[in-house]
């Protein structure tokens, strides 16, 4: 059964890079290519996989629903997380799911919602319900005119960056919270005669912790006007007003107004150079709305299929804002970088559009073997299954903030699949402060104007059998700021047996080393783990 996650669910606007007619022929030209070769390469990457791709030419239903169940056991040393005097516990964690996909017809989308219910042996008091939500779709109101993007989720992040951190969402660390956001998006789109394209969206946006003051509302309307982006035309021209209120709970509500115009020139269909320029008027800044001047030049290179290159540097506000990113793929391998320094405007703080997971970065990856998102995410769950490898292994950290701020943030991500071994790698580094600094700001941030995050983790993983892996996952997190200038770091190692036991039914053992290293609140833990999965 097939999932896709926020990435690859695409509205059907148009693809807006340069040379797009002529990586169409290539790729029509590439497929007639590997066509004969789909299988080989996909029985290397392993069986299941095989499996899914096998059945390329079946009609697929316009409606997918796949519960299942899973029912796992944690043996840890250290629950409650603390360095003196600490107390093992058995804990049973029940988690009943269900995926909704439709891959096909004016809505397109999917749903997986988990309800985990988790059982302590020794501690009952801790005995809790977690929520867990990831959703995104788009509808087509009105045939090639008028569209509807929803997304949704709910997921466990930390209260403080600095705070008492953990791997494991079933162990007490004090600091984390159920964080809820929720993003609706209505929009239209069409031509003006026959020389501009236009598009008009608005975009209602929120965020709630269960355990925090830092909710947001965001509030957007985007109005665009411009030339075809498709065409092969050597100007073009786009003009963009851009209106944001956000509401925060604890702090209030800010807004800000931008109007940009750009130029663009097509050196090649593969190169195109542009430059920018316009208003913007905010509060951010001052109590009172002030007016500045942008300005910024980008370049866009897609020398082919495989390597594309997006940079962009603006004169903004608060300084120079930019944005790169780099993606590089050979049949086995894909290599991504993203640097990007804007705005962050919501309490969640995060503006990553990088890969999130392996099962993001492995969705990338795949795009060559197999073009349609939803079998391709069908392909990416197989593939991490025969190899013992889960979808959150890259999950970054965070953290809640009642305040806009300004995030510089550089990600690396390397993937390598072998006929049998896969090694993931991943970096990244954040450093995030207040636009100015405010009396008003709360938490990380509160009496102090930055904070850096930084970490690495790296994945090795064999199969073993067809239906059996081993892997290996070694990961390190760093955090320093706050008022006085705290440093914590999160180092964890985790070992994994997994197998197939039957079709629908998979097992996994992994045995788990962490320890938290900070100035007040520093531990040591380590956990077996047993899982059993079944899928109706």
């Amino acid at each position: 059964m097939a999932m896709a996650t926020q990435g690859q669910v695409k509205s059907r606007g148009r693809d807006h890079r340069p040379g797009t007619r002529l990586a169409k022929l290539r790729s029509a030209a590439g497929r007639r290519v590997r066509g004969g070769a789909l299988p080989l390469l996909v029985c290397g990457l392993s069986t299941a996989a095989f499996t899914v791709s096998a059945q390329d030419a079946e009609p697929r239903p316009r409606f997918l629903l796949q519960p299942s169940i899973g029912v796992q056991e944690t043996l840890t040393s250290n629950v409650n997380l603390v360095k003196s005097d600490p107390h093992s516990d058995l804990i049973t964690q029940v988690s009943p799911t269900i995926r909704m996909v439709s891959p096909v017809g004016p809505i397109r989308g999917f749903l997986e919602y988990s309800l985990v219910g988790f059982l302590y042996a020794r501690e009952s008091s801790l005995n809790n319900l977690q929520q867990s939500l990831s959703a995104i779709g788009t509808a087509e109101a009105i045939e090639k005119w008028a569209f509807i993007d929803a997304s949704a989720s709910i997921t466990q992040e930390n209260i403080s960056a600095l705070g008492k951190q953990s791997v494991d969402p079933a162990l007490n660390t004090g600091n984390r919270t159920e964080v809820a956001s929720a993003r609706l998006a209505p929009y239209i789109q069409g031509k003006l005669g026959g020389f501009a394209d236009y598009e008009a969206r608005l975009t209602l946006a929120a965020t709630r912790s269960k355990d925090s003051p830092d909710d947001s509302t965001r509030v957007e309307s985007l109005l665009r006007v411009g030339s075809d982006p498709q065409s092969f035309a050597f100007l073009g021209w786009s003009a963009d007003w851009l209106h944001q209120a956000i509401d925060f709970t604890a702090t209030g509500r800010q807004q800000n107004d931008r109007l940009t115009g750009a130029m663009t020139f097509a050196v090649t269909p593969e190169l195109r150079l542009s430059a920018r320029a316009g208003r913007e008027v905010n509060d951010l800044v001052t109590l009172e709305k002030e007016t500045y001047n942008t300005y910024g030049a980008g370049i866009a290179w897609y020398p082919s299929e495989r390597t594309k290159l997006d940079a962009m540097v603006e004169h903004r506000f608060f300084g120079n804002s930019h944005s790169v990113a780099f993606e590089f793929r050979t049949p086995r391998s894909v290599l991504q970088f993203r640097d990007k320094k804007d705005l962050a405007a919501d309490s969640a703080n995060n503006f990553s559009e990088g890969p999130r997971t392996i099962f993001d970065l492995l969705f990338q990856q795949f795009a060559s073997v197999a073009p349609d998102p939803v079998q391709r995410a069908a392909l990416v769950d197989a593939f991490l299954q025969n190899n013992g490898l889960t979808r959150t292994t890259l999950a970054r950290g965070g953290f809640l903030t009642s305040n806009v701020t300004v995030q510089s943030r550089q990600e690396l991500s390397f993937a390598l699949l072998g006929v049998r071994g896969t090694v993931l790698i991943s970096a990244f580094r954040n450093d995030a402060r207040l636009v100015t600094p405010a009396s008003g700001a709360s938490g990380d941030l509160a009496g102090a104007n930055s904070l850096l995050q930084s970490g690495a983790s790296i994945n090795l993983s064999h199969r073993l059998t067809p239906l059996s892996a081993v892997s290996v996952d070694l990961s390190r997190t760093r955090t320093s700021g706050g008022v006085g200038d705290e440093n914590t770091s999160l180092q964890s190692l985790t070992v994994t047996w997994s197998s197939r036991l039957a079709e629908r039914v998979d097992l996994s053992v992994s045995a788990r080393r962490s320890s938290f290293d900070s100035a007040t609140d520093p531990y040591s833990e380590s956990a077996l783990i047993a899982n059993l999965r079944v899928q109706f």
